[in-house]
């Protein structure tokens, strides 16, 4: 997987085959159009320009990387796919975690209480959580109150939800992407499944659990030639890359 992609770059290189075929069709009819984003104002993405991602797997971190995925203009959530229906035994690092984060994401006060109901969670013998709201559902709920948000109407139901995500990828012809967030040990499976439909991928760690798996998933990405990411934060940023080449070129000596 290709997870030295700069932070931001995986939308922009989806995009960019759109972008590239709206160019060409205007050049060929030779016509002066206006781009829409333009008539929007600053910071409008029209449509033919985002990336229609789906979010599989939708549990409590699924939830946390759903909602910063949706806050990138040029992303639209288009189908979230989970097994579970939806749960109030999801672990929140803080109390009202989901609520607070949602209340965030729609800017608004207050709502969305049911998301958190905190009930206590022994994750391990010396740490203890409180419970939140996530699953398939409650989900699909949060990407259609984001969109209703930005319509006039106050309505949107754009956002479909699936139980298994061979189904998702079958049946869900506008997916240009998948965000995998599901059970560790289907990383690599359900990663697998989408590249070979074509569909970018942006994957949680760990993305397999052998090295044949991890050879594998190289070559389906090298045969698909589709944009890849693992989910790696700050090993994959700017500044570790930095101090990586300074190791490398024996700055502080053999290490």
């Amino acid at each position: 997987m290709k997870n030295r992609t700069r932070s931001g770059t995986f939308s922009r290189r989806l995009s960019s085959r759109r972008k590239f075929l709206a160019q060409t069709a205007v050049a060929a009819v030779g016509l002066a159009i206006v781009p829409r984003r333009v008539l929007g104002g600053a910071g409008y993405v029209p449509p033919s320009d985002k990336v229609n991602i789906a979010f599989i797997g939708v549990g409590a971190q699924g939830l946390r990387v759903m909602l910063h995925f949706l806050r990138e203009p040029d992303v639209q959530g288009v189908a979230v796919c989970d097994p579970n229906k939806s749960g109030a035994d999801y672990p929140q690092w803080d109390t009202h975690e989901f609520c607070n984060s949602v209340r965030k994401l729609l800017g608004v006060d207050t709502g969305w209480d049911w998301l958190s109901p905190d009930q206590p969670i022994q994750l391990t013998h010396s740490l203890r959580v409180t419970g939140g709201v996530a699953g398939r559902e409650p989900c699909q709920k949060i990407v259609d109150a984001y969109y209703a948000a930005q319509q006039r109407s106050g309505q949107y139901h754009g956002c479909s939800a699936y139980t298994d995500f061979r189904e998702l990828l079958e049946k869900q012809k506008d997916v240009d992407a998948v965000v995998v967030c599901t059970a560790d040990h289907l990383h690599a499976a359900v990663s697998a499944a989408a590249m070979k439909k074509r569909k970018h991928v942006f994957c949680q760690k760990p993305l397999t659990h052998s090295i044949y798996e991890a050879r594998r998933i190289a070559e389906i990405a090298r045969e698909t030639g589709v944009a890849t990411q693992i989910a790696v934060g700050n090993q994959a940023s700017e500044a570790t890359r930095l101090l990586c080449e300074w190791i490398w070129d024996g700055a502080i000596g053999p290490v």
